[in-house]
């Protein structure tokens, strides 16, 4: 077990796992979802620094694609209710990091750089992908609503 002062605890610390206003899409469906994300990549980082056991780690970062590929439906879901003109290429963007979250995490052996290295990719994939992507689903919003006949 890893102690709170272990090199991978300041590892962890210097992580920014708090929720900014800046993350905000503009979609409440949408922002809710994002904080569980994002709670869900600190309660992984936790437990590798409080418990370090790979198995356990495993299984987190599997609930966390599970959780990916929900959100995403559900966001998928949004954008075809306003009728998104980029939802094919946002679609294949949600595609891309499921394939590459699973291939990651089946190929990470009993190593916590790796899997710190997973989380610090998961970070700034959320915050790019939230900020850049996402924000222009509520930006589009009111262009492509379809009006009732």
């Amino acid at each position: 077990m890893e102690r709170k002062n272990s090199p991978n605890h300041n590892r962890y610390s210097t992580l920014d796992l708090k929720w900014k206003d800046e993350y905000n899409t503009g979609i409440a469906e949408i922002d809710y979802q994002h904080q569980y994300f994002l709670s869900s990549i600190k309660r992984i980082t936790t437990v590798m620094m409080e418990k370090n056991e790979h198995a356990y780690c495993q299984r987190l970062f599997m609930e966390l694609v599970y959780y990916a590929k929900f959100h995403f439906y559900s966001e998928e879901n949004i954008m075809m209710h306003i009728n998104y003109a980029r939802l094919k290429e946002h679609q294949e963007l949600h595609r891309d990091l499921i394939d590459l979250l699973t291939n990651r995490i089946n190929s990470i052996d009993d190593n916590m750089d790796e899997y710190h290295k997973f989380v610090q990719f998961l970070l700034k994939w959320f915050v790019h992908h939230s900020m850049e992507e996402d924000k222009k689903i509520a930006s589009s919003k009111e262009v492509t609503v379809v009006k009732p006949l």
